[in-house]
């Protein structure tokens, strides 16, 4: 894990360096993301039931759903597989996630970022 004086490096200096304005700062996210994660990887999604019940399941996360403009505010999409079937989720549906050391760095940075 990082610690906070390295993840702030890497923001300041990998992510949002020269971005001047909130959609700059969006693509530095999306463009982070697009080349830091790898995919497929696992994690937990809180799902909703036909009941209307909640539901945490094992899922596979598969890609970003968000493009540049999906990164604002607190949150953005990923691509889930269920059977056939692609769906976006909310990163903030997610945890307990299982992934590469760089992917896990990835989420550790974004959650520092949205914490502030």
């Amino acid at each position: 894990m990082l610690t906070k004086d390295e993840i702030q490096y890497r923001i300041d200096y990998e992510i949002i360096v020269d971005c001047y304005d909130e959609i700059e700062i969006n693509m530095g996210w999306f463009c982070f993301f697009e080349e830091t994660l790898t995919f497929p990887f696992k994690a937990t999604a809180l799902l909703k039931k036909l009941d209307g019940s909640p539901e945490n399941k094992e899922v596979k996360i598969t890609g970003l759903a968000s493009d540049e403009e999906g990164f604002t505010g607190q949150d953005f999409n990923l691509e889930m597989e269920i059977g056939e079937y692609l769906y976006p989720i909310a990163y903030s549906k997610l945890s307990n996630i299982k992934g590469s050391d760089e992917n896990l760095e990835a989420f550790q940075i974004w959650n520092f970022w949205i914490a502030k």
